[in-house]
């Protein structure tokens, strides 16, 4: 795409190829800049939740539906699996990635097949849900949006119903797997 728009570019208008190029490299890095700041926030405060145990406390609160959702595992898996959720909720992925890889470790039997709680948390992290979607409203007031939060509802909708979805598509596979043997 980057190829085929530069391409396009050099023969429309190729006076401004550097100039078009110069103008998005610096967009970009302005951007980048901007976000730094934005996700620097977020995980400054699952640092301080982290630090303050908050992170246990939120695992010993959901461990009930976690171990419902993910099945038994250890109490480090399951305050990963928790942080790893709530990162997501609030709209930092980048943040939730390395909780992620821990409770995947954590729920590693090793066995070369993938656990049911491993297959849970790929799908409940591939749809994506999220409370509050600051990366995407980020972008938009970056972008210059007047309303950046108005996503807000939709988001939440948006993510929800996948996410529910997937979690209900995996307990049924897993239930009808049990029952084939």
């Amino acid at each position: 795409m980057i190829i085929s728009s530069l391409i396009m570019l050099c023969i429309f208008c190729p006076s401004e190829v550097i100039g078009t190029m110069m103008e998005a490299s610096k967009m970009g890095i302005t951007m980048c800049i901007e976000f730094i700041g934005i996700y620097a926030v977020w995980m400054g405060i699952m640092q301080v939740m982290d630090d303050c145990k908050l992170s246990h406390k939120l695992s010993k609160i959901l461990s009930r539906p976690v171990q419902y959702i993910f099945g038994k595992t250890d109490k480090e898996t399951e305050k990963n699996i928790c942080m790893n959720i709530a990162s997501n909720m609030i709209g930092i992925g980048s943040a939730a990635t390395p909780y992620g890889i821990k409770a995947m470790q954590g729920m590693d039997k090793g066995d070369t097949r993938a656990t049911r709680g491993m297959i849970m948390l790929v799908v409940i992290n591939s749809t994506g849900i999220q409370l509050i979607p600051t990366t995407v409203i980020g972008m938009r007031a970056i972008a210059g949006s007047v309303s950046p939060s108005c996503i807000l509802w939709p988001t939440i909708v948006s993510t929800f119903v996948p996410t529910i979805l997937g979690v209900l598509l995996v307990a049924v596979i897993y239930r009808r797997r049990k029952k084939d043997g």
